[in-house]
């Protein structure tokens, strides 16, 4: 394998398309993967530049840890917009990313390499999330894939998101599995709260089913003296959530959107990480929390099986009545879960991540 060697004065231009940046107020993990290797492929001598939509408030140019961000106002009118930035960054390599449902086309517009970054099938998490004439036409677009980037090199992260390229119809030599990492720095194990904390993180949408977390705490709730509940993330079930609790006395803090600092230490604190997801493209908020010290139980769906080894940094589940008792397992046995959890994020950096797009954008 013949890999292209580049002079310090002789940049590789990457030009990155996505519909969110790490700033974006509706960021998560697909943007932090954007972020944590696009800033390290700006070490390695790679000029990184990212076209984004912007929200509205925020610069429409930046430059974010070496990254050059250029927002376009609006989901359409960025799309319209990939021919021109193509000409005007003029790349040596192009990354649709795919997070979004919508492909880029990049591929039509020019003769450059385009590596199509694929995260999850939509066609999974759209019931109750868009209305059943868009959530048709979104699942024909994901179909259409194999036509629009028909020889193109598609990048994906987990197992079931290969496996669903496959049924779509793109060749199995066509995909490359590059993992996710995870900030071993920032998310370290500590020490638990006193009292037994349960937390969930993430999107407040229907297909994440965060009011599960609620369901559960009420299941143990007389079981386990003072249980506490944190939930963080924003998102159109929030209002319902907090009406649901109002006027019951429970112990249960809705947090939104917090830092990462912040972040960091609950989910440190905490003695349980609770998942609900109906799918996902990689369980990014699993591995933090297992690089934490805190195990996870979930369901077992698309994505979300590669982050959970079960039975050891915690549980694959089937059904919600399973759920309670797995917790109490994990409680009674918290050393031996915490302990392997983190050696099992141990096996995930963005180093090693970022070294195998590197090696990817370079290939011949």
């Amino acid at each position: 394998m013949f890999y292209k060697v580049f002079n310090y004065h002789l940049k590789m231009r990457l030009l990155w398309f996505a519909h969110r940046d790490i700033k974006h107020p509706k960021a998560g993990g697909a943007e932090r993967t954007i972020y944590e290797v696009g800033r390290r492929l700006v070490k390695l001598n790679i000029d990184v530049n990212l076209v984004t939509v912007n929200p509205g408030n925020l610069l429409n140019y930046e430059i974010i840890d070496g990254i050059k961000t250029y927002r376009i106002r609006g989901n359409i009118r960025a799309h319209l917009y990939v021919k021109k930035m193509i000409k005007k960054i003029d790349p040596d390599v192009i990354i649709d990313d795919m997070d979004h449902a919508v492909p880029w086309c990049s591929s039509w517009f020019t003769h450059k390499r385009v590596i199509v970054f694929f995260r999850h099938l939509h066609a999974r998490s759209l019931p109750g999330q868009v209305n059943i004439v868009l959530a048709k036409i979104i699942t024909f677009i994901e179909k259409m894939y194999p036509y629009i980037y028909k020889n193109n090199t598609f990048v994906t992260e987990s197992d079931t998101s290969e496996n669903d390229l496959i049924h779509l119809g793109i060749k199995k030599e066509n995909i490359i599995r590059i993992l996710p990492g995870v900030d071993l720095n920032l998310f370290h194990p500590g020490e638990k709260t006193k009292n037994i904390q349960l937390l969930y993180f993430g999107g407040l949408r229907k297909y994440k089913r965060p009011e599960y977390a609620i369901k559960i705490y009420e299941e143990l709730y007389n079981e386990i003296k003072n249980l506490k509940l944190i939930i963080t993330g924003n998102g159109p079930l929030l209002n319902k959530m907090k009406e649901y609790v109002k006027n019951k006395n429970y112990n249960i803090d809705f947090l939104g959107k917090i830092d990462y600092n912040e972040l960091s230490k609950i989910i440190r604190e905490s003695w349980v990480n609770l998942h609900f997801s109906v799918t996902e493209g990689w369980g990014l908020s699993i591995m933090e929390s297992s690089a934490s010290g805190t195990p996870s139980v979930a369901f077992r769906v698309p994505g979300v099986v590669d982050t959970i080894k079960n039975g050891y940094n915690g549980y694959l589940l089937d059904d919600i009545d399973e759920f309670k008792d797995k917790i109490l397992y994990i409680i009674k046995n918290e050393d031996l879960f915490s302990n392997n959890s983190r050696k099992f994020a141990e096996n995930f950096t963005w180093d090693k991540t970022a070294e195998s797009w590197y090696k990817l954008l370079n290939l011949e």
